[in-house]
């Protein structure tokens, strides 16, 4: 490997770092100053094999829509809660977003009469994180999960899918709470 290639190698770690979400290879060709996606591609793939070799907790993942994100590996992710300032969302927000996850597309005056008026303080937080859209039809909003909340959550982008991913997700929470009982 040339010193080019690592210092290039060292700009994709710090842009998939800094980005936070998933980043198209469209993007990092512009951002690196690379001549194409397959430049990318090999750097990212020498990359992921630097972590796999290092034993590193973090693995470069792709994500629909020809997009990659770094993360952290899964088996690390419990270890790394208990250090982790705040999470991400509190009880209630997080019950809505459930809720809007599960029933989506769905009307905002729905989502207030299930989760009550706290609601549009949560639908806020929510936009504005990135994890749901509001578009207003008419004289109502509809609420839907973006591509982001699919994205962080490893779920699928067809809402069906989502849906059986959910169920599935729900249903392992519920016999933990059984459990504890």
């Amino acid at each position: 490997m040339t010193e080019g290639d690592g210092g290039k190698m060292a700009e994709l770690e710090a842009v998939l770092y800094a980005s936070g979400r998933p980043v198209t290879l469209t993007t990092l060709v512009a951002h690196l100053r690379l001549d194409s996606e397959k430049a990318v591609s090999d750097l990212i793939e020498r990359l992921s094999e630097a972590y796999e070799t290092d034993g590193s907790p973090l693995e470069i993942s792709e994500v629909t829509g020809g997009r990659v994100v770094l993360q952290l590996k899964p088996d690390f992710t419990k270890q790394a809660k208990r250090y982790s300032m705040k999470p991400l969302l509190t009880a209630g927000p997080l019950r809505t977003l459930s809720y809007i996850a599960y029933n989506q597309p769905v009307v905002q005056k729905q989502v207030a009469e299930a989760r009550g008026s706290q609601v549009y303080r949560h639908l806020k937080a929510l936009e504005n994180m990135g994890l749901i859209s509001r578009i207003k039809k008419g004289r109502q909003k509809i609420i839907s999960t973006t591509t982001d909340f699919a994205d962080y959550l490893g779920l699928s982008t067809d809402r069906t899918a989502m849906r059986r991913q959910l169920r599935s997700i729900f249903r392992k929470l519920e016999v933990q709470e059984l459990e504890k009982k």
